[in-house]
């Protein structure tokens, strides 16, 4: 499936639904598991129940695992085989692609973890004068570093340029694996389990201020963290859909024009990998991101390369979409 999130505007206000993008449109979890139950209770029952299994958060129904996706699942088919258009209490089920904003899957996640699962890309930036490493052979360590998860934003947002940009911008093209189930100490199987899905991550730098910044010894901090700079999107392919994550295809471009590609196949370990390292002694709870780190050419750094103001970027990876946004102009 191809789980999202939308802002929905009415009379009450706005609101946030969890979709299931189809060829149809896109379902409501919610109201179609409403609309499911309404086969065997009455109205208000099918209500307070539908809203327990299938909550309007996308982290709280991925928290229940495989079951909570099954509700989702057989609610939507129902839905859409039977042409039901809304609940007995006028709740839609469905929406069209323009009637509401396509948000962040995971609009506040609890964490956002960029990892490094690329040796060329960090052999690279530490060839510039970089002070990150890549583990010497043997070593159990994995690279990570804590984002913002205040800054999520969404695909086809306009991302603003901080004023201490000087014009030194850059993207990163990304795998992000989104926590499910989540967990402590877990084994690298057990880590695979808890993966609900993935979906693509543009991690937005500012090159300058990220250099100068990491000479202090302590990792990326505003050069990483302006708002809107962790871009997430379009929609959480669930991991049964995505099948094998050890080779996808990704690819940058930029104003239209295709800056790099590379194949999954080539990361040093999996995003798992880094989530059952990360869970030793620590709790890692449902819908916490995980990064993959940019791919070797998958940002302007690797390439010699800045974006400036206003420029265009569309990062793609192959069963996941497009992830396409702008820098504003100043």
């Amino acid at each position: 499936m191809r789980l999202g999130t939308v802002e929905v505007v009415n009379s009450l206000g706005r609101h946030e639904r969890v979709v299931i993008d189809t060829e149809q449109g896109l379902v409501d979890a919610t109201a179609a598991r409403i609309a499911f139950l309404e086969r065997s209770f009455r109205a208000s029952a099918a209500r307070r129940i539908g809203e327990a299994q299938t909550p309007p958060d996308l982290k709280e129904i991925i928290a229940i695992g495989a079951l909570g996706l099954d509700w989702v699942r057989d609610a939507c088919a129902f839905v859409l085989d039977n042409g039901i258009e809304a609940t007995s209490g006028g709740q839609r089920t469905v929406y069209q692609r323009g009637d509401v904003a396509l948000i962040a899957p995971i609009p506040r996640p609890p964490a956002i973890n960029c990892s490094t699962t690329w040796a060329e890309h960090i052999k690279s930036a530490e060839a510039k004068g970089s002070s990150v490493h890549w583990p010497p052979p043997g070593s159990p360590l994995k690279g990570f570093y804590k984002a913002n998860a205040m800054s999520v934003a969404a695909a086809d947002s306009v991302v603003p340029i901080p004023p201490f940009a000087d014009g030194d911008l850059d993207i990163e093209c990304e795998l992000a694996a989104v926590v499910g189930t989540g967990g402590t100490n877990l084994s690298k199987e057990e880590a695979v389990k808890a993966i609900a899905g993935y979906c693509i991550f543009n991690d937005i730098s500012i090159r300058k201020r990220q250099r100068d910044e990491m000479r202090l010894g302590l990792g990326p901090t505003t050069g990483k963290d302006t708002d809107g700079g962790n871009i997430m999107g379009p929609f959480l392919v669930t991991s049964d859909e995505v099948g094998d994550v050890s080779d996808l295809m990704m690819s940058l471009h930029v104003n239209g024009e295709t800056w790099s590609s590379m194949s999954t196949r080539e990361m040093a370990w999996p995003i798992s990998d880094v989530l059952s390292y990360m869970s030793q002694g620590q709790t890692i709870h449902p819908g916490h991101i995980i990064t993959s780190g940019s791919y070797p050419g998958g940002c302007g750094s690797d390439l010699g390369r800045t974006l400036k103001p206003g420029d265009k970027f569309e990062l793609r990876i192959a069963r996941l979409g497009s992830l396409a946004n702008q820098f504003a102009q100043r």
